[in-house]
């Protein structure tokens, strides 16, 4: 009997064990999802490859939803993917050696803008990551997304919703080149500029004619330290 429940012991050691190392590896080693973005700007193509932990895509599909506007800032802010985004950037900042801020910013909305738009394409808006991995977004999509990256290159970041138009944009607080003749929207006593998510070709605030309206502007907290100034 002794001998029986030692030899069962070793068994649920050797299992245990076995265990664990699957687990060590599956957390060293995680599934990854590539995706490879190519868009153009500033008269050449630009082209990035990223890896994503498929554990942090499916976390935050499987996140509850807000469809109140005004507080989409929690699709912006999740800090949970504050780590891939941080390092999205970083890889983003590689390729763009050489480029002033300006260039830089622009780069990165013109990546957004390349993410082919497919109107009312979910019932919900989608967080960042799902945006990177699906490939694919309506203009709520690419504005959550838009700020979130601007966000992690360190600018202060507001969304700006055209309820007339069903479009939401971002802006962002910085003093562009030539900012007199560029879209601008005043905020808590701040200048933020027009950032198009969509529609390809639009830099720092340049506006499509067709967004006339007053837009809902919704602040985000600054929650990420600059890393780009």
């Amino acid at each position: 009997m002794i001998g029986s429940l030692v030899g069962l012991q070793r068994v649920v050691l050797a299992l245990a064990a076995l265990l664990l190392s699957l687990t060590f590896f599956a957390l060293a080693e995680p599934d990854l999802i590539s995706r490879t973005y190519t868009w153009d700007y500033a008269g050449r193509t630009w082209s990035l490859e990223y890896d994503f932990p498929s554990y942090a895509y499916h976390l935050q599909a499987s996140l509850t939803r807000t469809l109140d506007y005004t507080s989409y800032g929690v699709y912006v802010n999740d800090p949970r993917d504050d780590v891939i985004l941080g390092d999205f950037v970083s890889q983003l900042e590689k390729i763009a050696v050489g480029l002033n801020i300006w260039q830089r910013l622009n780069l990165v909305v013109a990546l957004v803008q390349s993410i082919p738009y497919v109107g009312e394409s979910c019932e919900y808006p989608r967080y960042p990551l799902e945006m990177l991995v699906e490939s694919q977004g309506d203009c709520e999509d690419a504005a959550i997304l838009t700020a979130a990256l601007v966000q992690h290159m360190g600018f202060d970041v507001v969304l700006l919703a055209f309820l007339a138009e069903h479009h939401m944009a971002v802006g962002i607080h910085v003093l562009p080149p030539q900012h007199e003749t560029l879209q601008a929207y005043e905020w808590s006593g701040d200048l933020y500029f027009y950032l198009e998510p969509t529609s390809p070709g639009w830099e720092i605030g340049q506006r499509p004619a067709m967004y006339q309206s007053q837009p809902a502007i919704i602040g985000l907290p600054l929650t990420i330290a600059s890393t780009s100034r």
